[in-house]
């Protein structure tokens, strides 16, 4: 853990070198989100890469703000997703909070149908390509603005990984000076100091969080893949931060992160080991005003990612290194005309990875590799009506490979390249209802390791090609200032999945990436949100999927085929304030061929129970500055739940709920 200190140590003094400058508080900023109404403040930046209303966006997309996350509370980034339509966060054998399933399509442990934005720009991994956990269990969940999650396909302006789903996470900007530290501790020895500041001088300005996390975690039992009784405990620690800064037409973002963590291991077998992510992403971007009708905006953003873990496997060291470098350069121009009835977005980008995984047995498990990965993109919005909008997009895109493969891999120098397109209608019928029907297609382009991967259980192949989905959305909605409903039926045809396949004739088996197979998603969504009393508020959703493989099999990914999900919070006066969430799973499905070893993954409610209270009044603090005392409860009905084991399929669960859990946290703001 002296690592670990180290960059904690760090991180926590450059940020207080630049906190040199006092600081006040803006302190209403929570009493004006609540006199808003709904129509305020659903506005979304992630389906065209442009501030437009959620109902007019050419896009199915739900919204959570930062008034929703102090509502109804929460530990992590995981635990705010979980409440949203048709997400099903999930943690696996060997990364924790490491899955948002959208609309029921998780196929392996790697989250790479989903791709995670940092204000519009790519966090993404190319070894594995979707290595989220540092991200949905470490970031600092106080900086976020709002949270905007597209339900479909979104690779015509996103690319690869934009295939079920895409989470914007938008973070506070430009403030009034301000700082708030926080200490939070509970359930599991649990302890986290986390610290939010701002700074705004003219055309400068500066918004972040730092945070800092420990637990002695809950013990996991299970049985393994050998049918050997398991404990161990889910230690774990970080230490990250965010950082967003902008003068006149410059702009950068920040997050860092250095995380350790006891998992069960590379396979479900055996005792916990500890794994070390360590995270660094930087986008520096430049946002020019041609003209009136012409906006261009330049973008370099870093992706830097390395992992390491340890697991004896039948007495053998199993020490993997991983590290990457992910580089990429986009350049964008926002066009509009005819008084805002025509707006054209045109792009393109260039993005060079590089990498390597190393394990002591086998220095190449994944060879170093170089690729280069390019594509352009367009995409017209055009108002046939005053109430009628079309939209039409398309991308693109290359995939070259700058190094010869690896020893022992299929070569094939060929580039891979594609083209995906979307359209869409929105019909706004009144001034209150509106229509959406949509198609889009997405992609998904081979990992590093798919493609050159050299274990002694997996053997990569260069002609691996890109999976790839069509999807289908038909929605109608109403919203006024205190009530929002909307109901959505969706399909999505995934076809070219990349999967194992066993080579004949190897002892013990390997394993060879293939393109095969086929799945098809179908089902309803159903979204509400409500101010239904002065002070009284809910929040709730209900989904109903279904999925089938290319044999007309039910049940491909095993997921639960009905999520629902309600919150309801009060405001009992302007000091106190108590929110209730239940989200509901239903039971998820066991492969036909693993072993029935572990309790099932049924059915659960997982409920909470957030307050906030102010206490101000009693200390005597100034009127504008607060110092809010929070109690979060979680799993109030101390279930047991297990998530379906949906990637090995050789066990049919692991254990997911650590049982109740109490956190309290005190909020002081300077």
């Amino acid at each position: 853990m002296e690592r670990f200190r180290l960059v904690t140590f760090k991180i926590a003094l450059v940020l207080g070198n630049c906190l040199n400058a006092s600081v006040s508080l803006a302190g209403a900023d929570i009493e004006v989100l609540k006199k808003m109404s709904l129509e305020d403040i659903l506005n979304v930046e992630v389906v065209s890469k442009k501030a437009e209303s959620q109902y007019s966006a050419a896009g199915i997309v739900s919204i959570v703000t930062r008034d929703d996350i102090e509502r109804y509370g929460a530990n992590t980034l995981a635990d705010v997703l979980n409440r949203v339509t048709s997400v099903y966060m999930l943690s696996t054998y060997i990364w924790s909070n490491s899955t948002a399933a959208v609309r029921g399509d998780a196929l392996t442990h790697v989250n790479n149908h989903t791709l995670v934005l940092i204000n519009g720009r790519p966090f993404r991994d190319s070894a594995y390509g979707g290595l989220n956990e540092t991200m949905f269990r470490d970031f600092p969940i106080h900086h976020i603005e709002q949270i905007e999650v597209v339900r479909g396909s979104g690779s015509v302006l996103y690319g690869s990984n934009a295939f079920t789903g895409v989470i914007n996470i938008v973070t506070q900007k430009k403030q009034d000076n301000r700082l708030t530290v926080r200490g939070r501790y509970g359930s599991y020895n649990t302890g986290q100091a986390e610290t939010e500041f701002g700074w705004n001088r003219g055309d400068a300005a500066i918004s972040g969080a730092v945070r800092y996390r420990a637990s002695d975690g809950w013990t996991a039992s299970a049985v393994d893949e050998t049918r050997q009784n398991v404990n161990f405990r889910n230690d774990d620690g970080d230490v990250s931060a965010s950082i967003w800064g902008g003068w006149r037409e410059f702009d950068f973002n920040l997050y860092v992160v250095n995380s350790q963590k006891q998992h069960w291991g590379a396979v479900p077998i055996g005792f916990g080991q500890q794994v070390e992510n360590n995270r660094l992403f930087f986008d520096a971007g430049y946002n020019h005003q041609i003209n009136d009708f012409w906006r261009s905006k330049w973008n370099l953003t870093l992706n830097k990612f390395s992992q390491n873990y340890n697991l004896p496997v039948a007495g053998v060291p199993y020490l993997t290194d991983l590290w990457e470098n992910n580089l990429l350069l986009e350049q964008s121009h926002f066009l509009s005309f005819f008084d805002d009835k025509l707006n054209l977005l045109l792009g393109g980008l260039v993005e060079w990875q590089q990498g390597q995984v190393t394990q002591v047995s086998q220095p190449n498990t994944l060879a170093p590799y170089e690729q280069l990965k390019s594509s352009i993109y367009a995409n017209v919005g055009y108002a046939i009506l005053d109430n009628l909008q079309l939209n039409l997009g398309g991308q693109w895109h290359r995939f070259d490979h700058l190094k010869a493969a690896p020893s022992g891999v299929a070569e094939n120098d060929n580039a891979i390249d594609g083209l995906v397109g979307r359209a869409g209608l929105v019909y706004e019928m009144t001034a209150n209802w509106g229509a959406k029907l949509l198609f889009a297609q997405a992609y998904r382009a081979p990992s590093a390791g798919e493609l050159g991967a050299n274990s002694a259980v997996v053997l990569g192949n260069r002609s691996v090609e890109p999976e790839k989905v069509e999807t289908a959305d038909a929605q109608i909605f109403y919203h006024d200032a205190d009530y929002q409903i909307s109901l959505t039926a969706f399909e999505s045809r995934v076809t070219n999945l990349i999967v194992r396949s066993p080579i004949p004739n190897t002892v013990p088996t390997r394993l060879l990436y293939v393109n095969g197979g086929c799945a098809t998603f179908e089902g309803l969504e159903l979204e509400t949100e409500a101010k239904l009393l002065p002070g009284l508020s809910w929040k709730g959703s209900y989904t109903f999927q279904t999925n089938r493989d290319e044999n007309q099999q039910n049940n491909k990914t095993l997921m639960p085929n009905h999520m629902a999900k309600l919150g309801l919070s009060y405001d009992f006066s302007p000091n106190l304030q108590i929110g209730m969430f239940d989200t509901y799973f239903s039971a998820a499905k066991a492969a036909p061929s693993a072993l029935l070893v572990n309790p099932p993954a049924g059915g659960y409610h997982n409920v909470s129970v957030n307050a906030n209270y102010k206490l101000n009044n009693w200390l005597g603090a100034a009127k504008h500055k607060h110092m809010t005392f929070t109690l979060y409860l979680d799993n109030v009905l101390d279930e047991n739940f297990y998530y379906p084991e949906f990637n090995r399929k050789n066990i049919n669960t692991v254990p997911a709920s650590p049982g109740r859990m109490l956190f309290g946290e005190i909020a002081l703001e300077f």
